[in-house]
């Protein structure tokens, strides 16, 4: 998610943000876990983005 980069956010400040693991957010970036639509919608309030944003990626 370069977008988290851009904000400024490690991947272990934005697990704490959405009640995750460092190594989920790791697994969500590099396509090796699917996220749940809910986990979707805590990212993308934190980055500050609509949900449909990441989903065209």
């Amino acid at each position: 998610m370069s977008y988290r980069i851009e904000l400024d956010l490690t991947q272990t400040q934005l697990a704490q943000k959405i009640n995750a693991k460092q190594k989920s957010i790791s697994r969500y970036e590099t396509g090796a876990s699917s996220l749940s639509i809910r986990t979707l919608v805590k990212i993308a309030k934190v980055l500050k983005k609509p949900a449909g944003y990441f989903l065209d990626e």
